[in-house]
């Protein structure tokens, strides 16, 4: 039968074709979340990623796309992106996770123009005051006191700002969230790393005496790092956390890789963006 105009042959038949087909649409957009390719090829097959689709990880030890079939082809024209690091009391890593991970031998990766390769950014460092901003991929901002940390963003959005009491909240990023100064008496979060490719970092706060939080890293930047005794930034794709200030409690989080072979060798060609290591 045919897909999209391309031959897709059944399980047990070396080769084929397919184009990945949507899931349920997420704030408008074509997506399917930790996809395993052996669920859709066999060996020698061809696996093809449409433009502007996403193949997404919302599980920091699972990567975006798994590459489990021996001698694949993965054609990619859209975006795959693994999962941002998560602030200190928001529970899960706070690394970011991988985009790719390769599982199987002679695998070959041609990423096209306009498409995306990118890592999830990791958690900014805590420090005394204040919530820390979430990674890039969705990663949450960290609470500080009884408020809570922005939640990370939906496919193509922000993350959401820090709640807020009697200081503001970290502002959420379309990359790392931002960092978070608080006074001893005030309550505030880190804001929460978004989805978007490249995306800009979330703005961090500024308590009199007491500090700046970094801003969060944009595209595959580094998250700002706190002055005083404020938080990190969060870390932009496939980068690390910024580091928290003088009082800092907790290193950042780093960033997750854009293609983690395992040990296996492949073939990788590359005109469009990949953010974080290959190896």
């Amino acid at each position: 039968m045919t897909s999209f105009g391309y031959d897709i042959l059944g399980f047990g038949i070396s080769g084929g074709v397919v184009v990945l087909s949507s899931e349920t649409a997420i704030n408008s957009q074509s997506n399917r979340r930790e996809v395993t390719t052996s669920d859709f090829i066999v060996n020698d097959g061809t696996l093809i990623i449409p433009e502007d689709f996403w193949v997404w990880s919302d599980t920091h030890s699972t990567a975006g796309l798994i590459i489990d079939t021996p001698n694949a082809t993965i054609k990619n024209h859209g975006k795959i992106i693994g999962k941002g690091g998560n602030g200190s009391n928001s529970g899960g890593s706070r690394n970011g996770g991988n985009a790719i991970s390769i599982t199987a031998t002679g695998v070959t990766i041609i990423n096209f123009s306009g498409a995306f390769i990118a890592g999830g950014g990791g958690a900014g460092g805590d420090s005394t005051n204040g919530g820390a901003g979430g990674g890039a991929g969705g990663g949450v901002g960290a609470a500080f006191g009884i408020a809570s940390g922005g939640a990370g963003g939906t496919l193509n959005a922000s993350g959401a700002n820090g709640q807020t009491s009697s200081d503001p909240g970290a502002s959420g990023g379309g990359a790392g969230g931002g960092g978070c100064a608080s006074s001893n008496n005030g309550i505030a979060g880190g804001g929460g790393g978004g989805r978007i490719l490249p995306g800009s970092g979330g703005a961090g706060t500024t308590e009199s005496g007491y500090g700046t939080g970094g801003t969060g890293g944009s595209a595959n930047n580094v998250g700002g790092s706190g002055s005083g005794i404020a938080t990190g930034g969060g870390g932009g794709w496939g980068a690390a956390g910024g580091t928290g200030g003088t009082q800092a409690s907790k290193s950042p989080g780093a960033g997750g890789k854009g293609i983690e072979s395992n040990g296996n060798s492949f073939t990788l060609t590359n005109n469009g963006t990949i953010y974080g290591s290959q190896s």
